[in-house]
């Protein structure tokens, strides 16, 4: 058992993440024993999973679902992660055309023989 200082510690985290977590439904918040509340080693694996998930690039809602599946929810995890990536290459596109423009902002800067910046021009029209 441990108290949140420990947990924090031990899962190179902060009292503020877990406390936030708790807030928003991701952990538990263990009933309280004299001063403290104490934390188990479900409550290690449910921060760690948690920390995976943010590695692998999940948002917190995608997180909390999850969390919420058993181990044999094999067509619902997949389900969540395809769903995951789906919205990856949409940002993808995305980031693709606005690297475009702006990359032909910077031609077109390096380019022109105008006195005004046209990227300034562009953005103020």
């Amino acid at each position: 058992m441990f108290t949140i200082g420990k947990l924090a510690k031990m899962t190179d985290s902060s009292v503020e993440t877990i406390r936030y977590y708790q807030r928003i439904g991701l952990m538990r918040i263990p009933e309280q024993q004299g001063n403290y509340r104490f934390y188990s080693n479900q409550d290690v694996e449910t921060l760690s999973f948690i920390q995976k998930g943010k590695d692998a690039g999940l948002q917190l809602s995608e997180i909390h679902e999850l969390l919420k599946l058993q181990i044999d929810d094999r067509d619902q995890v997949r389900k969540v992660i395809e769903q995951r990536l789906e919205k990856i290459d949409l940002r993808i596109k995305e980031l693709k055309a606005l690297k475009k423009r702006l990359s032909s902002w910077v031609d077109e800067c390096k380019s022109t023989d105008e006195n005004c910046c046209p990227i300034l021009k562009e953005l103020k029209q």
